[in-house]
């Protein structure tokens, strides 16, 4: 099995946190996240495939992965891409903005691809946060929009045998200043956490019934 994690350009990284950080905070904050969840795939080969030449140095360096550079346009094509430049048929399809994965999490995908040909995780947002595929070019890929739907339905038109591997931690996606909140109170002892940290933002109970909590900055 081998790993595949596709990277926007840094100059669109997650817009919806602009008014929250800025585009250099935006961009450690996704090396950060790059880096705890290369801690949780211990002993497993990755491929970052992206057209940002900053990204792919970084995931040579420091992540001691294989990288792929981008030429199309789309996550889709990025990843049917580096299906065609690695050798290995076992995918796990990973983004680059769930850093609360875990290597137990990596452990139940191992084991339980043993019987199936389809393992997914479904984003909170109705997106696909994790894709095993037994054989990379078992399905279409369909990311974007209500992508763990349409994951599902594809397995069912081929006739797949597939596991909804639902877990809370590899749901949390990283695209607004409100999920920053879910990394104070779930990401113990992860880079993301103490980069946050270290840029000020913490994290106050809402009192109220509009949220669970607020998510705040110093200075």
């Amino acid at each position: 099995m081998i790993v595949i994690i596709p990277v926007s350009p840094i100059n669109s990284l997650k817009t919806r946190l602009s008014e929250f950080l800025s585009e250099e905070e935006r961009k450690y904050l996704l090396l950060n996240m790059l880096r705890d969840i290369k801690s949780a795939l211990t002993n497993l080969d990755t491929v970052v495939v992206s057209r940002d030449e900053e990204i792919l140095n970084f995931a040579k360096k420091e992540l001691n992965a294989k990288t792929v550079k981008e030429k199309g346009k789309g996550l889709n094509n990025a990843i049917k891409q580096a299906f065609k430049e690695i050798s290995e048929e076992e995918v796990l399809i990973i983004p680059a903005d769930i850093p609360l994965i875990k290597k137990h999490h990596i452990k139940d995908i191992i084991n339980l691809s043993n019987h199936y040909d389809m393992i997914i995780a479904p984003s909170r947002g109705g997106g696909t946060n994790l894709l095993y595929l037994k054989s990379k070019n078992s399905i279409d890929l369909k990311y974007e929009g209500f992508s763990f739907l349409k994951h599902l339905k594809e397995a069912e038109n081929k006739n797949l045998k597939y596991h909804i591997y639902d877990s809370f931690l590899v749901s949390v996606d990283i695209n607004t200043p409100e999920d920053l909140g879910e990394i104070f109170i779930h990401g113990e002892k992860t880079h993301t956490k103490q980069y946050l940290k270290s840029l000020g933002i913490y994290v106050e109970p809402k009192h109220s019934s509009a949220g669970r909590f607020v998510v705040k900055r110093r200075g």
